[in-house]
């Protein structure tokens, strides 16, 4: 496939969701093959969560067929793939006890969010928001709340809710959502 097919192809599968997206695909003289996502609604998402919001938007035959192979970069306008960075997983492996533990038992985060979701005074935007109001409202500094976030997206928490759902499934408001899918 070319790269203006699997272009067109891409924004074909990502368009509903991202209809602004610039996608520009690039064969390196390594001959690898370059991925770059730009849009506004990344600015102030972590990559990994671009990223995952992005492949779930494709499916996954043609993931598998076309872009296994690929290096992908999900960037916010004015960025670029330098600006990015990602916790490898021996680091997260190191600070997710500690840091679940710290959330569930020493801070109280998980009541203080769960008690938001459960009085449905706020709904989940797909991203951080709520959490990150609680963590500066608890003086977290910025590179406190990175880990903690790469943490929770390990753990399949990309927004607020799954946190909740995902994680912390002994929360209210996740026992509350599970029982509705039953």
């Amino acid at each position: 496939m070319t790269t203006q097919e699997l272009q067109e192809k891409l924004y074909d599968f990502i368009k509903q969701s991202y209809p602004d997206i610039k996608i520009t695909v690039v064969d390196t003289a390594e001959n690898v093959r370059q991925l770059y996502f730009t849009d506004d609604k990344f600015e102030f998402l972590y990559p990994k969560q671009r990223y995952h919001y992005l492949t779930n938007l494709i499916p996954s035959d043609f993931y598998a067929q076309n872009l296994q192979d690929t290096e992908w970069y999900e960037l916010a306008p004015d960025e670029n793939p330098d600006d990015l960075y990602y916790h490898d997983q021996e680091t997260i492996d190191e600070i997710k006890e500690p840091i679940i533990s710290l959330l569930k038992n020493k801070i109280a985060f998980v009541a203080l969010l769960d008690k938001q979701f459960t009085s449905q005074t706020v709904k989940c935007y797909g991203d951080f928001r709520y959490s990150k109001s609680i963590f500066n409202e608890l003086k977290f500094s910025d590179e406190d709340q990175f880990d903690i976030f790469h943490v929770l997206m390990n753990e399949g928490a990309y927004c607020d809710c799954e946190i909740l759902y995902n994680v912390f499934r002994d929360s209210e408001y996740s026992i509350k959502y599970w029982a509705d899918r039953q």
